[in-house]
């Protein structure tokens, strides 16, 4: 099989990147139930609990093209590890005193810093793994790691209340942090020599791509020179168009998705009239529906290149604008959406159509600039995470203008934000290695 010619190395760290991302957002997730859980039991104030659980997202987009710039010098392998060593010493050392909010929230900047060091460091490496995977798996392999934020979630949401309730919120925090010793010991037996392994299949031409047939192999990414990154060359690469459409489709699908994950309770409960504590699964879905999705963007995308022989920036473009206009008409339809049962579904298409798109933007660096992927999207991602700060923020203004009737106006912004996302990636995206 085509899959032997990696390796199963390769394939475990594959995985573990895939349990990264899956353990930093148990991490997110986690901290937001056990700290609920601790500070409602002495009445901190509202505000209060606003600043500790928000802390967490200056440290991470501060820290992203900071961290890019360490993982092109030092190795995203290194970064990884020390991304998931500092995470863990923070949950470790975590109070569970919902007083000390001065630790507890010096504690969620450094796992922001942390964790700001994830995607940038996982696509630099991608980057270098991009003529060993071939075109019939790429996609699937980068859409497989990213997807664990999801699943994590979700996994989280379900069984971590219960450890709150079952050891306290300290329990939550132990366990992050035996997560991540587990992984940081996987993660570097399993990278011991991977790179000398990587290294020669490039030299030898060991792709899985060696194994398609002519008319597949015609569309494979090699035989480019191997990917080496050298001083990151910041100013070509941000006065490049199609540099800038990922930038702004990465700000446009988290500014949606930030909005509907931060604001689903309250328009369950206000607009539909559910009641949340009778519907726990509902908090749940909208993440597995997007890791179900999110794979399968990549799974078609790579059918539609390392198979079919279509060109990769239309590939790209088919998948973003299926995705974004998907999203667009779907919220455009739930403001006359009226019951329960509807509205669950509806904002699950949304977020479904959403992930779809991600087979277009969010793999698109790793196609313009495999050498520079950590750096684009470590500028994309500084983006998405100031779009939800502004998103989150502008959509409790114009409820709070509203006294909460705007979910009209709420829906018809995001379907806009959708249909430039759109516009922006068919006019500027390319296929094609510019780096």
């Amino acid at each position: 099989m085509a899959m032997q010619t990696v390796g199963v190395r390769q394939i475990a760290v594959v995985l573990l990147c895939f349990a990264m991302t899956f353990i930093a957002y148990v991490d997110r997730v986690g901290f937001s139930i056990a700290y609920t859980k601790m500070s409602d039991s002495v009445g901190t104030q509202q505000s209060h609990k606003g600043a500790v659980l928000s802390a967490f997202y200056w440290g991470y987009a501060t820290s992203q093209i900071p961290c890019a710039w360490l993982a092109a010098k030092y190795g995203g392998v290194r970064m990884l590890t020390i991304s998931m060593l500092l995470s863990t010493v923070v949950a470790a050392l975590t109070p569970d005193d919902p007083e000390q909010k001065a630790m507890l929230s010096l504690a969620r900047i450094m796992v922001g810093i942390a964790q700001g060091a994830i995607f940038p460091s996982i696509h630099n490496e991608l980057g270098k793994w991009k003529d060993v995977v071939g075109p019939k798996y790429f996609s699937t392999v980068v859409s497989l790691i990213t997807s664990g934020m999801y699943l994590g979630s979700a996994g989280a949401m379900f069984l971590l209340p219960k450890v709150a309730v079952w050891g306290g919120p300290s329990m939550v925090f132990k366990l992050q942090a035996c997560l991540g010793v587990l992984w940081t010991i996987g993660w570097n037996v399993a990278n011991t020599g991977l790179q000398q392994t990587l290294g020669s299949d490039l030299e030898k031409g060991h792709a899985i791509a060696k194994d398609l047939p002519p008319s597949e192999a015609a569309v494979k990414v090699a035989p480019e020179e191997p990917v080496k990154p050298t001083a990151i060359p910041w100013l070509r690469l941000l006065s490049t168009a199609p540099v800038w459409a990922i930038v702004i489709n990465n700000f446009c699908f988290h500014y949606i998705v930030y909005v509907l994950m931060a604001w689903l309770p309250t328009y369950f409960e206000k607009a539909l009239k559910m009641d949340m504590s009778q519907a726990a699964f509902m908090n749940q879905l909208p993440y597995l529906v997007m890791f179900v999705f999110s794979n399968v963007g990549g799974i078609i995308a790579d059918r539609l290149i390392g198979r079919m022989g279509v060109p990769v920036g239309t590939t790209r473009k088919m998948l973003n604008t299926t995705g974004f206009v998907g999203a667009a008409l779907v919220l455009m339809l739930l403001p006359y959406l009226h019951d329960g049962t509807s509205g669950v579904l509806a904002i699950s298409a949304v977020l479904g159509f959403a992930a779809i798109a991600r087979g277009g933007f969010a793999l698109n660096h790793l196609d313009v600039a495999p050498a520079y992927a950590g750096s684009v999207m470590s500028v994309a991602n500084t983006a998405g995470t100031f779009a939800g700060i502004v998103g989150v923020g502008l959509t409790g203004v114009l409820l709070n203008a509203s006294g909460g009737e705007a979910w009209s106006s709420v829906f018809g912004l995001l379907a806009a934000i959708c249909a430039v996302g759109a516009t922006v990636f068919i006019a500027f995206a390319t296929g094609e290695r510019l780096f």
